[in-house]
């Protein structure tokens, strides 16, 4: 019966690792939710707030987005803490959230990467026809940087989990190609419940976590797949106004996509044939990068 728990190590088997974490951030993620409407109610209460006017404020429009966005966040920080310190005896940086001192430029080059990515496949749609894009002048600048607070930390809240937590609990079997498509298996289907989800969304989704698994393990820290999934996400919505895994977001520019098959239609650019493409783009530039960077260091070295 143990060994249904416990592998020849004496470890916690990579699979219940993986539950525990799920099922505890969901946990947490819920007492988290229900303590910040309890202090938001009684402030509410003390400004003089009606029920109406506090859901409102809160429960509709972009400020739903950023309470929500910083919950999961500290949901997912607080499990995965418990679980370094408990269950596998590590600290974050055995994860690869290292010290930014030490992976800014990581975090900086996937930054552009991403964002590079996503202009180019907007460019590639709109001389395609796919697409029209419109300008949005009703946009403020707290709108923007609101969504650049929420995107920050949804691409922390999700590198830390599938890429740092996930991969280094399968890493136990031994076989890190399989860490890697297992993880992005479970990536993939976590936004499975997203609205207006399509197959070739997750199959992109799928193909995104590889890529940022291959980062991760290229450079040895998550800062460059955090760089990328934040400027990937929002320069989609709030630059471009595509749907982000089929949330509505408004942005500086409207787009419209004509092409569901390839634009990806009301899920965003990542249901799309197009994104499938550059994202296989991608994974040469940073394997010629990485290799270039490589060869960089060992003329350093001597």
């Amino acid at each position: 019966m143990k060994k249904m728990f416990v592998n020849k190590n004496g470890q916690m088997r990579s699979g219940w690792k993986i539950v525990i974490l799920i099922a505890g951030t969901f946990v947490i993620t819920f007492l988290l939710s229900f303590l910040a409407f309890f202090i938001i109610g009684l402030i509410g209460g003390y400004l003089k707030y009606t029920a109406q006017k506090l859901y409102l404020l809160l429960m509709v429009g972009e400020e739903k987005f950023y309470l929500f966005s910083t919950i999961s966040f500290l949901a997912t920080l607080i499990m995965i803490a418990l679980m370094l310190k408990f269950i596998d005896k590590k600290k974050f940086k055995d994860i690869g959230f290292t010290s930014l001192k030490y992976g800014y430029k990581n975090l900086i080059v996937g930054f552009l990467i991403g964002a590079f990515s996503i202009a180019i496949i907007v460019l590639i749609l709109y001389i395609l026809g796919a697409v029209t894009i419109e300008r949005n002048s009703n946009i403020s600048a707290y709108y923007l940087l609101g969504g650049m607070y929420a995107f920050i930390l949804v691409g922390l809240e999700e590198e830390l989990m599938s890429r740092g937590y996930f991969i280094n609990a399968l890493n136990q079997m031994g076989k890190p190609w399989l860490s890697v498509l297992i993880s992005s298996i479970i990536f993939s289907l976590m936004h499975i419940l997203n609205p207006n989800i399509v197959f070739l969304g997750l199959l992109n989704i799928f193909l995104i976590g590889v890529l940022f698994s291959y980062m991760y393990l290229k450079t040895g820290n998550l800062w460059m797949p955090i760089g990328y999934h934040i400027s990937w996400n929002y320069f989609q919505g709030y630059i471009f106004g595509f749907n982000v895994s089929g949330n509505a977001i408004r942005g500086i520019y409207n787009a419209f996509p004509k092409n569901n098959f390839l634009s990806g239609g009301d899920f965003g650019l990542e249901g799309g044939i197009i994104a499938t493409l550059v994202i296989l783009i991608t994974f040469l530039i940073l394997y010629y990068y990485f290799e270039r960077y490589r060869k960089v260091q060992e003329v350093e070295l001597g």
